[in-house]
């Protein structure tokens, strides 16, 4: 492997992954593949353009998703284990793509039709990654283009159309180095300019809707770590921290509190909860959306879940349960014995994904929620939007993975929201709290480690 062609795979995975949140370099997106293609056109084993493909997805998905090394919900052992899993497993899908232009080639496929072939072709793997236990939307390229609120709008006309532009962005470039021809600079420059002109369309239109409902939104954001929200010996203390919130929030009279994601950290049989009563009788004329793990005994079998509790003061109450659980650490996939018998894993595989894309009516408006790992993935929030939901409630707890993730985690509920046409409210343990319109724009953005409430009224069609 000669230096050069090492260092091409190299800075294509660096360029990706600086890209994505929180280092917002999401320009590199446009060029990432372009050390890859040119590898491509070396004459070099094959084998060695695969090697250099795995090794360019290996480093870009190590710089995307560095803080699973760092979860400390779980042993340093498990944690590194997930983080190499996660690079050597989905690494693979960049020598499928290094396969796919291997067939172009031998089929001697004319560039015109390349063209949009190529990224036709990443946008398929985008969407197999999405499939099963191992989904992967976390990782999908529309993520990288969430600083420029112009040129990600193109989402909400189709989920898949950032990632068809992204590519043939690099394409381009690609074609102008190798063939010399300013047609490829002045395509790149076109479809740059006419994704913002739509962009800035899309965001006007949204803009100058007519607006009939309203609703006022306090989100709180506790800033209780894990190990201070599982001590028996600070149960007290958190949950007075959640009383003063509380108090605070209800001053303002909105029509929906949201704490986070374990807000409650004891395990409920919901129907007969004292808790739930007592919660119910102080939030007066409020709504409150807060996570709380539940057991549910069914047919003589324990099933535990990752909760949200949906209540009332007229006493009515409902509960979502999370649908998309985190590999590892909420369940174990494939291995779930086997990994057991190393003692690494005994606090983990123990949940069960919820099955119901629940909608909860406040007044006249209809919203749905969404657990933490959930708001990464477009097909469960369109099913919430499918079923009636006109706002959506993201409640997360990204306090075990440092401070890169909850960037991520709140450029997803961006996304989202644009891609559904429908505001989206984040309430993150520790942070990143916010408001985010359709738009793109965000009416509110906490700070990590912030202890407060905030407050927002957001219209709504």
């Amino acid at each position: 492997m000669s230096k050069k062609n090492f260092f091409l795979s190299l800075s294509s995975g660096l360029m990706l992954g600086l890209s994505f949140p929180p280092f917002h370099l999401g320009f590199l997106a446009w060029i990432f593949l372009v050390p890859l293609l040119l590898i491509f056109n070396e004459k070099i084993k094959f084998s060695e353009k695969i090697l250099l493909f795995y090794l360019a997805g290996f480093v870009g998905h190590a710089i995307i998703t560095h803080w699973v090394a760092l979860n400390s919900g779980t042993s340093v052992q498990v944690a590194i284990i997930s983080y190499l899993a996660i690079c050597i497993f989905y690494s693979i899908y960049w020598v499928l793509f290094c396969f796919f232009l291997q067939f172009l080639k031998e089929r001697n496929i004319s560039q015109k039709i390349n063209l949009f072939l190529i990224p036709l072709f990443w946008v398929l793997i985008e969407n197999i990654r999405d499939i099963g236990p191992l989904a992967a939307p976390w990782l999908n390229l529309p993520l990288s283009q969430t600083g420029y609120d112009r040129l990600i709008q193109i989402v909400s006309l189709h989920v898949d159309l950032s990632t068809f532009v992204i590519i043939i962005l690099n394409v381009l470039i690609y074609k102008l180095i190798v063939l010399n021809e300013k047609k490829y600079f002045y395509s790149f420059i076109s479809i740059l300019i006419l994704n913002a002109i739509l962009g800035q369309v899309l965001i006007s239109n949204y803009n100058s809707s007519e607006f009939k409902k309203t609703i006022n939104v306090s989100i709180g954001q506790p800033v209780i770590y894990p190990d201070e929200k599982w001590n028996p010996n600070l149960r007290e203390r958190n949950e007075r921290i959640m009383n003063e919130l509380l108090q605070k929030s209800l001053k303002s009279n909105p029509d929906v509190i949201v704490w986070p994601e374990a807000a409650l950290t004891s395990f409920l049989a919901i129907s007969e909860s004292r808790k739930r009563i007592e919660y119910q009788e102080k939030i007066e004329a409020s709504t409150l959306i807060t996570g709380i793990p539940q057991r549910v005994f069914l047919n003589n079998n324990l099933k535990v879940y990752n909760s949200a509790i949906f209540l009332r003061p007229d006493g009515f109450y409902d509960t979502y349960q999370k649908i998309f659980l985190v590999p590892f650490a909420e369940y174990v996939p494939f291995f779930k014995n086997w990994l057991s018998k190393m003692n690494q894993f005994d606090d983990m595989g123990s949940f069960t994904p919820g099955e119901s894309y629940n909608t909860f009516d406040i007044g006249d408006i209809r919203s749905s929620i969404l657990i933490c790992y959930d708001s990464s993935s477009y097909k469960i929030a369109k099913r919430m939007v499918d079923n009636g939901a006109e706002i959506i409630f993201v409640i997360t707890n990204d306090s075990y993975v440092g401070q890169s993730m909850p960037y991520q985690h709140f450029e997803h509920a961006k996304l989202r929201s644009i891609e559904l046409g429908i505001p989206f409210v984040q309430s993150a343990n520790n942070g990143i709290s916010g408001v985010i319109l359709p738009s793109g724009e965000v009416l509110i953005k906490s700070d990590i480690d912030e202890r407060n409430i905030y407050n927002q009224s957001i219209k709504l069609k």
